[in-house]
């Protein structure tokens, strides 16, 4: 009986002689080891390492850092695969070179000895066959089972390229386009027999096109991808998954659409992260329509603070004239205009006040701001001849830029300078070797900084859901509990965020009633939303169900989609997802 050790070192007794003179010399530890060997070579054999395969192994070879393993079938007999009748008449024999899993990182080969029989069966149409040995070699494989479960395991989790790279450092040489062959070649199972499902978009390309995910509730795996997000696909998917009880989404209307068409009784869930997130979005928007009315606010105070030793001029008649509401924008520019007039540059005006330096670079240079435009595309290959021509005169990019605005380019300066970086740093034109600005003196502003809209919801926020706010956000809500339409709005959101995360569905009924006469226009908006969309938020006070698994799902998905370098298909996106689960559990 060959054994593993032998056939890995033939003079491995030799080798050990050399280099252990005493090795002659008899112990206890010796006879043990005996002992132990003895065992080894009466129970253990390499054909134990195939039980599924009904293998023999004839003889093996250790030979250029590959380990050849010669066998051949165990069974006196073959089986037909067409008519399954026994048979013992060969026909004819065929050598098969199968590759395995690595032997102590050793590529290993198992090179076959099959036979073909004669089937006797006389209606079978087929007169040969060919024996399959077990189910661990696969027909018209070049890989054992175990070997292609191994080789998938890394296919769903990285990119084939990786893949290729790390199977082949444990001595399996494969190729990333066989390796993405394999993965196409999978067929997950359909899942017909799921119940509970959570589904939600993603982005193929954002902005562009968009995909829909499916999960098992109550296995917590992806069952399905969709090409669109649309309610004809998902109503069709239903269509073929008839046990679907439950289904928990966001608000979308298409998936709320298909699932009202369909013909069964489908208990729809809208998700708690997004209703939250839908009463704090018009929140912000509140916040944002009276920002002018905040700052009126701050800047008030600070006058009283300032002439608290003088005597104000009281008007003798009341003004009843109500200044126009400016949104955040016109508040942000008039504060940016006034540090302009005070000497303040626009990186140090984007610092003081919270924004960006293009933007506040961009009110410096305008005197009325305009209406909102939609973000078109600048034409840069318009001008791009016009550009490389002048900078080769040596004319410098701030001189260019201002030509061809006149020209009609629509840019912004700091990304035109950007997007000809690439012709020099000609706009700052030429500066001596030891040259060295003179220090400006600083410009001061006394008065405190504006707090940004995002920052004013996210505090407000924060507080509706019981978080502690800060020594400013205190201040920031005393300052606003003074006017009505926060405290209403406020009150509004908190109440709510209570009864989503309670379990009484009446009170929502109360809440909707009690805030339908409001003269909050963004609140009222909401309030139809929920209206229209009763039953599913019902359902999520009631149920005990929540769609973040598939928000975790949607996250996993981008990143393999990323490991994929985005050009991953639908059917292959859905191939790792699914296999995953499978190969890993």
């Amino acid at each position: 009986m060959l054994v593993f050790r032998n056939f890995m070192s033939p003079n491995l007794k030799d080798y050990d002689n050399a280099k252990y003179p005493n090795d002659h010399k008899v112990t206890e530890k010796g006879r043990e080891h005996e002992a132990f060997e003895a065992i080894y070579e009466d129970k253990i054999s390499l054909s134990s390492f195939f039980p599924n395969a009904e293998l023999t192994i004839e003889s093996t070879e250790f030979l250029d850092g590959i380990v050849n393993i010669y066998a051949r079938g165990s069974l006196d007999y073959g089986i037909c695969p067409y008519c399954g009748i026994k048979s013992s008449k060969i026909h004819s024999r065929y050598i098969r070179h199968i590759s395995d899993l690595p032997v102590f990182g050793n590529t290993t080969i198992l090179h076959l000895r099959m036979r073909k029989f004669f089937c006797s069966h006389p209606e079978c149409k087929f007169h040969t066959f060919a024996e399959q040995p077990g189910i661990e070699v696969f027909r018209y494989r070049r890989r054992t089972r175990r070997c292609e479960v191994v080789q998938n395991q890394h296919a769903v989790k990285h990119s084939s390229i990786t893949a290729g790279k790390i199977l082949s450092l444990q001595g399996i040489q494969l190729s990333g386009s066989t390796i993405l062959r394999d993965l196409h070649r999978m067929l997950p199972p359909a899942y017909t027999d799921v119940t509970r499902i959570g589904v939600d978009d993603w982005a193929q390309r954002k902005g562009s096109t968009y995909g829909s995910i499916i999960i098992d509730l109550d296995r917590s795996m992806v069952i399905d991808l969709l090409g669109d997000r649309e309610q004809d696909s998902f109503g069709i998917w239903l269509e073929h998954h008839q046990a679907v009880e439950l289904a928990s989404r966001d608000r979308s209307t298409e998936y709320s659409a298909a699932i009202a068409a369909s013909k069964y009784h489908i208990i729809e869930v809208a998700d708690k992260f997004h209703l939250i997130k839908n009463i704090q979005d018009r929140f912000t928007k509140v916040i944002s329509e009276h920002y002018s009315e905040y700052r009126s606010m701050v800047r008030n105070k600070e006058h009283i603070l300032e002439c608290l030793d003088t005597e104000p001029d009281i008007p003798e008649e009341p003004i009843l004239h109500m200044p126009k509401k400016e949104d955040s924008r016109g508040v942000m520019f008039n504060e940016v205009k006034e540090l302009q007039k005070k000497g303040f540059k626009p990186f140090a005006i984007s610092k003081k006040l919270g924004i960006s330096r293009q933007t506040a670079t961009k009110y410096c240079s305008i005197d009325i701001l305009l209406e909102r435009k939609s973000k078109l595309r600048n034409s840069y290959h318009v001008f791009d001849k016009y550009v490389e021509e002048e900078v080769e005169k040596g004319k410098p990019l701030s001189a260019i830029y201002a030509e061809i605005k006149k020209q009609g380019f629509k840019g912004s300066r700091t990304p035109f300078y950007d997007h000809y970086r690439y012709l020099g740093d000609g706009h700052r034109g030429f500066r001596a070797k030891n040259y060295k600005p003179q220090k400006k003196e600083k410009p001061k502003d006394e008065r405190s900084a504006l707090m940004p809209v995002k920052t004013m919801a996210s505090i407000a926020c924060n507080s509706m859901v019981g978080r502690e706010p800060s020594e400013e956000g205190k201040n920031l809500m005393e300052l606003l509990n003074e006017t009505d339409w926060f405290n209403q709005m406020y009150e509004a959101a908190c109440s709510f965020y209570k009864i989503i995360k309670g379990n009484e569905p009446m009170n929502l009924i109360r809440w909707m009633k009690a805030y339908w006469k409001t003269e909050i226009p963004n609140l009222k908006t909401f309030i139809k939303g929920i209206k229209l969309d009763y039953a599913a938020v019902k359902n999520t006070i009631i149920q005990d169900v929540t769609n973040g698994i598939t928000e975790g799902f949607v996250n996993k998905l981008k990143t393999v989609k990323r490991l994929m370098y985005g050009k991953a298909s639908i059917r292959l996106l859905k191939n790792k997802l699914i296999m995953e689960h499978i190969l890993f559990n």
